[in-house]
């Protein structure tokens, strides 16, 4: 007979944020604030308005990961699912905006 102690298994709340945005890709970081094992790690992401996700697996041992493929100027929605022995919690939604194409003046030499 096996005993396992449900104690060692609780939540995880993972928090999420979105940072080095640019027009075609952002990184999504994420922390648990726990020690506890991570057996898989999901990052959801979709256009705003759209009806399904889009999806990335991460590594467990990682805490970011950078979505490519997006196109410029448009409104992105994500979360994280990250499971532990068989039960996982999302994180909050969280928005941003992928940058425009520039408008740099072409380069000229004068010389």
């Amino acid at each position: 007979m096996v005993k396992i102690n449900a104690n060692i298994v609780a939540c995880i709340d993972p928090d999420i944020s979105v940072t080095d945005v640019t027009q075609t890709s952002v990184r999504v970081s994420w922390s648990t604030g726990q020690t506890q094992v991570v057996n898989s790690i999901v990052v959801y992401y979709r256009t705003t308005g759209a009806t399904s996700w889009n999806t990335r697996s991460a590594s467990p041992s990682t805490t970011h990961v950078t979505v490519s493929a997006l196109q410029p100027g448009t409104q992105y929605q994500f979360y994280v699912k990250i499971s532990s022995y068989g039960r996982s919690s999302t994180s909050n939604t969280v928005t941003a905006t992928t940058g425009t194409k520039s408008s740099a003046i072409p380069y000229t030499d004068c010389a």
